[in-house]
């Protein structure tokens, strides 16, 4: 794979509470992160900014998440997606390649995936400074 050196993120859920979270539980990461509030305005900031990583919330008012994740891994094999989503795990049966990360969990869980997820891209840990500059 690949080594990314500040992958951005792209951030979706129609609550706005949610993506308030999801821009806490993001801000120790260095580099772009983006955010949306539906299926379609996401599409449009994936074609514009070409993220690395794409979290959603499942329920969307255009389409559900999941269906959201299928599409964009047909459309952009090499972005990293994950359902952020209170919903069981059942739904990821037939999803392959979309990792799961529960919104119910304690609140620690979603900034270790990120964090899991930005030194599987950099093959490094976010640095402080890096931070500082994102």
């Amino acid at each position: 794979m690949a080594r990314i050196q500040r992958p951005a993120f792209l951030f979706v859920d129609e609550d706005p509470q949610w993506l308030a979270a999801l821009r806490r539980a993001s801000s120790d990461l260095p580099g772009p992160k983006h955010f949306a509030r539906s299926a379609e305005e996401a599409l449009g900031l994936l074609r514009t900014h070409q993220p690395a990583v794409l979290v959603t919330g499942y329920r969307l008012p255009d389409e559900d998440g999941l269906s959201l994740l299928e599409r964009v891994r047909e459309l952009y094999p090499r972005v990293a997606c994950v359902l952020h989503t209170a919903r069981p795990a059942r739904l990821l049966r037939s999803a392959r390649g979309i990792a799961l990360v529960e919104k119910l969990s304690t609140p620690e869980n979603l900034p270790a995936a990120l964090r899991a997820l930005w030194v599987a891209l950099t093959g490094c840990p976010p640095s402080a400074s890096d931070s500082a500059q994102g």
